[in-house]
């Protein structure tokens, strides 16, 4: 049996063959990283210079698929809440290029609807990173996907879902769930992203000039950051503090001088400066040549 076992837990040709024409989660997590490389390759992808990567004999990749089902069957139980519409495909209305397979949508999830993607991960840090930091940045890694889904979830179903919930295997350690709130700005920057990548494919032009699409970081994931040795921060650390007094010096007398306009003024001007009086009263200094 071999090989042929992994290959037919994979998706079938008519589901890849869709995938050439559309965005799909996998797809915008790929074009949110601004890797140059990756997004290339993606292209190549699009545009039938190269096929897709045969995923079927990857250890990290199958063990996802094969643990999937129980991971969203464990946090089923465990948060006693519904998880619909598994493995449904959900296409863009609004953006045909739109498509997405979610894992499944948690139904009821603070009053509201969840999407939520099962993951499987080794847990390995990267170098210099700690294991602790690991789940954290792959929470930001996949917060893409997340958007992504939970836009079209909203689009089909007309019902808002604002969560995105990542339930991580890691090793053999039981699920834990993690919470991505939808912001609709990041979404829009995404679907952006994707106009301007699928722009690239359909006028089969290679993309350059990567719009950056990084995904917003939790206000909890914020850590303090030591500056010292960042020779740019240096300069303009100096700079600001060299300054400082001439920009209070500057506040105070642009205060002062706004004071002075008469008031039946629609414009004073003198000594080479012009204030403009708007309707509202609010007053707005410029340089001329008076």
């Amino acid at each position: 049996m071999g090989k042929e076992y992994f290959v037919k837990m994979g998706l079938d040709t008519k589901s890849l063959e869709e995938r050439k024409n559309t965005i799909g989660g996998s797809d915008i997590t790929t074009l949110a990283s601004g890797d140059p490389e990756r997004i290339l390759k993606l292209f190549n992808q699009k545009t039938n210079r190269i096929e897709r990567d045969d995923l079927s004999l990857v250890w990290a990749v199958q063990m996802g698929v094969i643990t999937e089902e129980a991971n969203l069957e464990w946090t089923e139980h465990f948060i006693d809440l519904p998880i619909i519409d598994r493995q449904k495909v959900f296409n863009g209305k609004k953006h045909p290029f739109m498509r997405c397979t979610v894992d499944g949508v948690v139904k009821g999830y603070k009053n509201k609807l969840a999407v939520i993607d099962a993951k499987f991960t080794m847990g390995r840090p990267k170098r210099d990173e700690e294991y602790k930091d690991v789940i954290p940045r792959l929470v930001r890694y996949y917060s893409p996907q997340l958007h992504w889904n939970a836009y079209l979830i909203e689009e089909e179903t007309k019902k808002k879902c604002p969560y995105g919930l990542l339930s991580f295997i890691k090793g053999g350690d039981q699920p834990t769930l993690h919470e991505v709130k939808i912001d609709p700005e990041y979404q829009e920057k995404l679907i952006n992203v994707a106009k301007w990548f699928m722009g690239c494919v359909e006028m089969d032009i290679e993309p350059t000039d990567i719009p950056t699409a990084e995904a917003p970081i939790p206000q909890e994931d914020k850590v303090p950051v030591d500056m010292q040795a960042d020779p740019k921060w240096k300069a303009f650390a100096e700079q600001y503090i060299q300054t400082l007094g001439a920009n209070e010096i500057f506040k105070d007398a642009e205060a002062k001088i706004k004071k002075l306009v008469p008031r039946n003024a629609s414009e004073a001007f003198g000594h080479g400066i012009a204030v403009k009086v708007a309707k509202n009263n609010a007053k707005r200094i410029s340089l001329c040549n008076n």
